[in-house]
Parts: C-alpha cells; structure tokens; sequence
C-alpha cells in the first residue's frame, strides 16, 4: 500500500499577529464611527417618539381652548403657580412631577445645574428654560415649562427626550418648543418669534460651531433643524448623521 503524504502549510505565529493587529487597526478605525451612529440613531427615534406625543398633547389641549396663549399667559395663569405644566401633565402617564419653580437642574435629579448648549465646550443654557415647574414621563422623557415669553408672548417649554440620561445638550436630547396662536405645536425659531424668523438667525440660534452666537439661547432653534433632518451648517446632510457624541 501506498501512502501519499500531503505537506499542509499553517500560519506561522507571525502572520497570525499581523492579522489581527490589522483586523485591530481596523475595528479602531471603524468602532467610533459604527458606535456615534447608533447612539444618534436612538436619539433620533427618541426624538420622533417625543415629538410626537407632545403635539398629540398640545392639540389637545387646543380642542378644549381655543387660545392657549391667551388663556395661560395673557391671564398670567402661568405667572403664578405654573398652571400650563399642572394642565400639561394631564395629557401623559406621569412618573413624577415638581412644579416648583426650580432654575438649578441637580433639584430634579440631573447631575449639573443646566442644560449645555450646542455650542463647544460645557456652556450652559439658559436656566429659564425650565424653571416654572417640570414632569418625568413613564417612557423616560423630561418636560419642563419656560413660561410665558417674548412679544406676542407665548407658552414655551423644554423636552428632554431621554430625561437625566446624557448627553444633556440642546439640540442633541434636549430641545425647544413654543405652542402657535393656532394651538399648534411649533419649534422655537431662534429668536422665539415661532418661524418669522429668518434661515440665516435660525442657524445662528442652532450653532454647533461657535459659543454665544445667541447669547445663553445658543441651541434653541435646533428643534426645526431636527423635524426637517438637515444640518444647518450643511444642507446637503441630515441633521442626525452629523450630530458628533
């Protein structure tokens, strides 16, 4: 009988290590970019999920009261003993509620005193975003009422979307809202005039770039920029895809 031996050839220890410190380098490469885009793209669902069921609220809110500005801030209803987020609440499965007016955030749980604005570097927004009373949803999402602003005034209020969970900064989780004489929902427009105001202040209010371009406000017109899904340093890509985490 006669036996054919066949010579098999393995990975000397060498190739092996140059493999996988390639296959290493690579995953370096990759694994940020792969992890950034899955956070965004939860936060974006968060967004939508959020979005929606504020404007299911406030329209409401609206078939019950034909001028809730009128009602909640000409009457000075809020001015008093924030009665806009008492009402608001209404309309959710509510965890927990302080309708105290409370301008340093760690009262309600959160680990820094305000929300970051989207500007570089850990710049807090403005305190009076959220100091006339706020409600912790069931699904983890953060309501907190600004009042009555601005000329015409109007009920403007803040949602966190996924409550004290980071990154805790405007236009990322946190975004601003304002309710239109039309009892429709809308996002703020920079200067809180709801859309009269124009594209070139809009992505001034929304700046991921510089620090104060709207003084302690710097991130508050983000919201129109995350409903549309474009970026407003760059029309050419979605507003989600270039959030940097």
């Amino acid at each position: 009988m006669i036996h054919h031996y066949i010579n098999k050839k393995g990975f000397t220890l060498a190739e092996v290590l140059i493999t996988l410190g390639i296959i290493g380098i690579v995953a370096a490469l990759t694994m940020p970019a792969l992890i950034n885009k899955y956070r965004t793209k939860v936060l974006q669902n968060q967004f939508k999920s959020a979005y929606s069921l504020v404007s299911q609220a406030v329209m409401n809110m609206g078939m019950d009261n034909p001028d809730l500005n009128s009602y909640y801030c000409n009457n000075r209803l809020d001015y008093t003993e924030n009665i806009f987020i008492k009402d608001f609440a209404k309309n959710f499965q509510v965890l927990k509620s302080d309708f105290t007016a409370q301008r340093n955030l760690m009262n309600l749980g959160y680990k820094q005193a305000n929300f970051y604005q989207t500007s570089p570097g850990n710049i807090g927004f403005n305190s009076d975003s959220h100091n006339n009373g706020a409600i912790f949803l069931k699904n983890g999402t953060f309501i907190a009422s600004s009042g009555c602003w601005w000329d015409p005034q109007k009920v403007d209020f803040i949602v966190d979307i996924n409550g004290i969970k980071g990154p805790n900064r405007v236009g990322y989780d946190v975004f601003y809202f304002q309710i239109g004489d039309d009892n429709k929902l809308y996002p703020s427009a920079g200067n809180f005039n709801l859309l009269g105001d124009s594209e070139e202040k809009m992505v001034k209010c929304c700046n991921f770039k510089e620090s104060g371009t709207c003084l302690s406000d710097t991130g508050s017109s983000c919201s129109l920029f995350a409903i549309r899904d474009v970026y407003p340093h760059d029309k050419t890509k979605g507003y989600w895809d270039s959030l940097k985490l």
